[in-house]
């Protein structure tokens, strides 16, 4: 099997527009109210919640996705206006603001959380850079991104240290953690040492850690 696409494999919300957020989103956690995140909550694998809520009221916001997009069993976050690729991870129904969309890959037989280690890689930015000169996040950039293929030895070994990644907030874990699971996407990707020194040299991973 070759290299994969999110085109025609992966459904895409749109964070939630309020219409006016001094009445919808509220610093405490009323009854009925739930956490809602926006972009800046978003980082690589982890979102936080900054203790901003809203009662999910969909007809009465200006702009809304059907709401089996944001209640997904596992889906992405991302930041939508940045000049990096920042996805995180959500199992947990999480609500999101217009400035953090929603992606669900569904390419057969990937997990989510490999589909979701290469876009947060630093090969998939690279591309990124030299194709798209944008600080927005568009639907098209994230379908344009090479998925490559890799044994299920190679993915389950990926997934294992996302799930370690996810799992700790130490900054220095974090990024040693990050290193790993980089060079094993460089190595899917196929690409010479030369090549790899470029990426290295050309991209700064930002948005690990808060």
């Amino acid at each position: 099997s070759g290299v994969e696409f999110l085109k025609n494999q992966a459904d895409f919300a749109l964070g939630i527009v309020t219409g006016n957020n001094k009445q919808f989103i509220l610093d405490e956690p009323v009854d009925g109210a739930e956490p809602v995140i926006r972009g800046g909550d978003v980082f690589k694998y982890n979102f936080y919640t900054s203790g901003q809520y809203m009662i999910f009221q969909p007809e009465r916001f200006q702009q809304v996705a059907s709401e089996k997009w944001y209640r997904a069993k596992e889906k992405l976050i991302y930041r939508f206006i940045n000049e990096q690729l920042v996805f995180s991870y959500d199992n947990h129904g999480t609500l999101s603001l217009n400035s953090a969309n929603v992606v669900i890959p569904r390419i057969p037989n990937r997990s989510v959380k490999y589909i979701l280690a290469v876009l947060n890689s630093r090969a998939a930015q690279f591309f990124h850079e030299l194709s798209f000169a944008s600080v927005k996040v568009l639907r098209q950039h994230i379908e344009a991104i090479p998925i490559p293929p890799a044994s299920s030895t190679d993915e389950h070994l990926i997934v294992e240290l996302v799930e370690k990644l996810m799992d700790t907030e130490d900054k220095n874990e974090r990024s040693r953690i990050y290193e790993k699971i980089d060079d094993h996407i460089m190595r899917l990707y196929q690409f010479t040492p030369s090549e790899i020194d470029v990426i290295k040299q050309r991209v700064r991973t930002k948005f690990l850690s808060r």
